[in-house]
C-alpha cells in the first residue's frame, strides 16, 4: 500500500475514493450495526484502517475494499454472537482490542488501590517543577470548565428534561509536545475539571468517575456512550510552546459524534495564578444561571479549593499533590502517595485537598487487606489529617469520607460514620468511594437491601470499574446469596484474571456453598498472584480447614507466623483458620488480639459468614458487646 494509505486500484494508482471516518459510517455503508461491524472486524478480518495518535487511534474504511470484502466472505447476521460481543467489551471496557495502542495499566488490568497489598519501591519525589505546571492544572481546568459548562447546558437543555439527569464522562487529557508526557498533569487536568462539573449540579448533571474515564479512554466515541451511558464525551490536549500552554478541548455528543463546541486555551505562564479567583466567579455566573431548576438555592461561594500566591513552593505543594493523586491512581502505590502528600503539605499547610489525600491513603493503608500499617498507627493519623483538611474547608467532601471510614472501622462508632459518610455523599454525590463505604457501614448494620442499592451508586458513577463490581459481589456474600455472588465476580475474572478483590469474594462464596475445591484453587491463585499475601493465606486456610485437610490449614498457620517476622499480621487471620479447624479456645484467643490491634473487619463479624461456626458461643456475643453490637 503507498504511503498515503489509500490502496491501489488494479493499475496501481491510488483511487480517489472518500473514506469512511468513523464505526457508524462504515456501520451505515454496510447496513449493519455498529457492534456487528466491530465484531467482524475482530473475528472476521473486516478491512479497517487506523491513524494513531498518542495513546489513541480513529479508524476510517474505504468503501471500495468494504464491499469487496462482503463479496467475498458473504458474513452471516449473527445478532446472539453481536450480543455476547457487546457484554464482552461491556464488562472489559474495550471495543476491538487492536484499537488501543499502548493501553494504559488500568484497562489490562485494573487496580484497586483500596483493596490490594501495595507492596511496590517507594518512589523518590521528582525535582520541583516549574511554576507553570501548578497554573495549568489549577487554573486553565477551571477557564475550561467555564466554557465546556456553558457549551454542555447550552447544548442540553433544549432537548432534556428538568427531571432527566445529563451524564458526561471527561476523558484523560493528551499530552502532545514531543518532550516527555508528564501524565501526572494531564490527569490532574482532567480531574480537577471532573470534580468541578460535578459539583456543578448533581440532580440534573452525572459526570462519570476517572477510572472508568480512564478505562475506556481508547475506545469509540459510541462503544463510550454504550458502556457509560453517556450523552457527551469532554475531551482535549495539552501543549506547550514557550512560556506559553494551549489546551484544546472539544465536546462531543454520542450520539451523532457531533462536535459540539470546540476552544482552544492559550494561556501565559505568568499570570494565570492571579486570576484563578475571577475564573471561579466567571465560572458561577455562567454556569449557575443555565442550571435546570435547582432544587436548593446557588450557593454564594464556589471556591472548592485553597487560592494561594504563584509562589516557588506553591507550585512545588501542587506538583507533589499531583504526584501523589497519580502515584495512588494509576499504580494502587499507597506508600508513595502517602510521600508525596506529605511533601505537598510541608509546602503549603494550608492545602486542604493534600491533607485529605494524606488522610485517604492511611486510612486504606492500615486496614484488610492491605495491612500496610498497624491500625492503631493507621488510623488516628489519617483522622487527624481529616480534621486538619476540615479546618481549611468545611466543605471537603472526601475529608469527611476518610472520617466515616474511620468512625466505622476504627472507632467502631456506626451512628458517626453514618453522619460524615451522609455528609461526604451530600457534598459529592456524583464521586463513588462515599456510596461505597456508605455501603459497607450498611452491611455491617445488617441492611444488605440497602447496601446492595449503595454499591450500584457506586458502579452507576463508575460503570467499568472492577473495584465497584467487586463491591457488589461482596455485597451478595455478606447478605449471603453466594451464587450472584459468584456470578458477579466470575464476570470480574474472566477480563481482569489479576483482580484480586474479585478473587477473594469469588472464593469466600465458593468456601460457604462448600465447594471446597473451587475454592482452594481459587485463593491458590491469589496466593501465586500476590506471593503469598497474608490475607490470601488466611482465606486459603480457612477453606482447607473447612474442608477437613487440616494439615494444609497449619501450613498457612505456619506462614502467617513467618511472615509476622517482617509485617503485619493482623491476629484476626490466624483466628479464623483457628475456627475452621474447630479450634475454638485458641480462636477467641486470637480474636481478644485482634480486638485490642483494632482491627477493621471485626467489625464486620457479627453478619460475617466465616464467624458462623463460634456464633453460638457465649464469648462470641461478649465480644460482639465491646465492639458495640448489643
Amino acid at each position: 500500500m503507498p504511503q498515503n494509505g489509500v490502496p491501489p486500484s488494479p493499475e496501481g494508482s491510488p483511487l480517489p475514493e472518500k473514506k469512511l471516518v468513523s464505526w457508524k459510517e462504515i456501520a451505515n455503508h454496510l447496513g449493519r450495526e455498529v457492534r456487528t461491524v466491530q465484531r467482524w472486524e475482530k473475528t472476521e478480518g473486516l478491512p479497517v484502517h487506523r491513524h494513531e495518535h498518542q495513546k489513541k487511534s480513529t479508524v476510517y474504511a474505504y468503501p471500495s475494499e468494504l464491499d469487496e470484502w462482503i463479496r467475498k466472505r458473504q458474513p452471516v447476521d449473527d445478532p446472539e454472537a453481536d450480543a455476547a460481543f457487546a457484554r464482552e467489551q461491556e464488562l472489559s471496557g474495550t471495543d476491538s482490542p487492536i484499537d488501543s495502542v499502548d493501553p494504559p495499566d488500568v484497562l489490562l488490568a485494573p487496580v484497586d488501590p483500596s483493596r490490594i497489598d501495595p507492596t511496590p519501591d517507594p518512589v523518590k519525589p521528582p525535582p520541583l517543577p516549574r511554576v507553570w505546571r501548578r497554573a495549568v492544572v489549577a487554573v486553565t481546568a477551571l477557564a475550561i470548565l467555564s466554557a465546556a459548562s456553558f457549551a454542555i447546558y447550552h447544548w442540553t437543555q433544549p432537548e432534556n428534561s428538568v427531571d432527566e439527569k445529563v451524564r458526561i464522562v471527561v476523558l484523560p487529557f493528551n499530552y502532545t509536545s514531543g518532550d516527555s508526557k508528564p501524565d501526572y498533569i494531564t490527569v490532574g487536568l482532567a480531574d480537577v475539571i471532573r470534580t468541578k462539573l460535578g459539583q456543578l449540579d448533581p440532580p440534573h448533571l452525572g459526570v462519570i468517575a476517572a477510572t472508568s474515564s480512564k478505562i475506556v479512554a481508547n475506545q469509540a466515541i459510541p462503544e463510550i456512550g454504550r458502556l457509560l451511558n453517556v450523552k457527551y464525551v469532554l475531551e482535549g490536549n495539552v501543549q506547550r510552546a514557550g512560556d506559553k500552554v494551549i489546551i484544546d478541548v472539544q465536546l462531543i455528543q454520542v450520539s451523532d459524534q457531533t462536535h459540539l463546541w470546540s476552544e482552544s486555551f492559550p494561556r501565559e505562564l505568568s499570570d494565570v495564578l492571579q486570576v484563578e479567583s475571577d475564573v471561579s466567579a466567571a465560572i458561577a455566573r455562567q454556569i449557575l444561571v443555565t442550571l435546570p431548576a435547582p432544587s436548593v438555592p446557588p450557593p454564594t461561594s464556589t471556591r472548592p479549593a485553597t487560592v494561594h500566591a504563584a509562589t516557588q513552593e506553591i507550585a512545588s505543594s501542587r506538583h507533589a499533590y499531583l504526584q501523589g493523586k497519580f502515584a495512588w491512581g494509576s499504580r494502587g502505590d499507597l506508600r508513595s502517595s502517602i510521600t508525596f502528600f506529605q511533601q505537598a503539605i510541608d509546602d503549603d499547610p494550608k492545602f486542604a485537598e493534600a491533607y485529605a489525600g494524606l488522610a485517604a491513603a492511611t486510612a486504606i493503608l492500615g486496614q484488610v487487606p492491605n495491612d500496610g500499617m498497624p491500625p492503631s498507627e493507621a488510623k488516628p493519623r489519617a483522622k487527624e489529617a481529616a480534621r486538619q483538611a476540615l479546618q481549611i474547608n468545611p466543605k471537603l467532601a472526601e475529608a469527611h469520607a476518610v472520617l466515616g471510614n474511620v468512625a466505622m472501622s476504627y472507632d467502631w462508632d456506626l451512628a458517626t460514620a453514618e453522619k460524615n459518610l451522609r455528609r461526604a455523599i451530600e457534598l459529592a454525590p456524583n464521586e463513588p468511594t462515599p456510596h461505597a463505604w456508605y455501603c459497607h457501614l450498611l452491611i455491617v448494620e445488617g441492611q444488605n437491601s440497602e447496601a446492595l442499592a449503595e454499591a450500584r451508586r457506586a458502579l452507576d458513577l463508575d460503570p467499568v470499574n472492577p473495584l465497584f463490581h467487586d463491591v457488589v459481589a461482596e455485597t451478595y456474600y455478606f447478605g449471603r446469596t453466594y451464587d450472584a455472588a459468584i456470578d458477579e465476580a466470575q464476570e470480574v475474572v474472566k477480563l481482569h484474571p489479576g483482580d484480586l478483590s474479585a478473587l477473594f469474594w469469588l472464593g469466600s462464596a465458593y468456601t460457604q456453598k462448600k465447594m471446597y475445591a473451587h475454592a482452594v484453587e481459587t485463593f491458590q491463585r491469589a496466593r501465586q498472584l500476590t506471593s503469598d499475601a497474608p490475607v490470601m493465606l488466611m482465606a486459603y486456610g480457612y477453606a482447607q480447614g473447612l474442608a477437613g485437610n487440616a494439615a494444609e490449614a497449619r501450613g498457612a498457620l505456619q506462614k502467617l507466623q513467618q511472615l509476622r517476622t517482617a509485617l503485619f499480621v493482623p491476629s484476626l487471620y490466624p483466628a479464623a483458620i483457628h475456627v475452621a479447624l474447630g479450634e475454638t479456645d485458641e480462636a477467641f484467643r486470637l480474636l481478644e488480639l485482634a480486638y485490642q490491634e483494632r482491627v477493621d473487619r471485626l467489625v464486620y463479624l457479627n453478619v460475617d459468614p466465616m464467624a458462623d461456626p463460634i456464633r453460638s458461643d457465649p464469648r462470641f456475643a461478649q465480644l460482639m458487646a465491646k465492639i458495640g453490637f448489643h
